[in-house]
């Protein structure tokens, strides 16, 4: 027979089998392939890393070979506005008439908003698009979570606008002191 595939199908006179009997125990192991198979896709769908990085890979100009931070920068903010369309919308029908709760999906986008600016915020991390040879494997890659290791990540936090880049003045006393002893 070797290794042909047995599926329901190719099981004859399923009704009337013995249960320990060896149609008992194919049956048994398709059942139990279709539920491994099932759970596999589940795990492969449910990958929130991996979709971001593919919204990268595809937000990303392919004509580029890498990127700047700048435009790593801009990426991202596109990326945490992606949802603010939907929220508007669902916020307009929410206020015609009468003012109703917010619903799932609302209250789900704006959570997932605030925890991704947050992120921002403290540092998210991302495929190192600036590294030619990262953002090389970031476009052949498919969305597997086995090929994410392979390539470098950086870490990009919000640039603070507000603050002043210069380190603050040194106070030339304290130096004169500690020179001294």
């Amino acid at each position: 027979m070797g290794n042909r595939k047995i599926t329901l199908k190719t099981i004859k006179n399923r009704e009337a089998i013995h249960p320990y009997s060896r149609k008992a125990h194919q049956i048994s192991r398709v059942y139990q392939r279709k539920e491994k198979l099932a759970v596999k896709e589940k795990k492969k769908a449910n990958n929130p890393l991996g979709e971001r990085w593919l919204w990268f890979r595809y937000a990303f100009d392919e004509e580029k070979t890498v990127a700047t931070k700048p435009e790593m920068h801009e990426l991202i903010e596109l990326y945490l506005e992606r949802h603010d369309e939907e929220i508007s919308e669902l916020e307009a029908d929410r206020c015609r008439g009468h003012k109703k709760p917010k619903n799932a999906r609302q209250q789900l986008l704006e959570s997932v908003r605030t925890r991704e600016t947050s992120e921002y915020n403290s540092g998210m991390e991302l495929p190192d698009m600036t590294n030619g040879k990262t953002l090389k494997l970031l476009r052949e890659w498919d969305g597997d979570k086995n090929g994410m290791p392979r390539m470098t990540t950086i870490r990009l936090q919000k640039p603070d606008d507000d603050k002043d880049t210069k380190p603050p003045p040194i106070d030339n006393q304290k130096e004169k002191d500690m020179m001294e002893l």
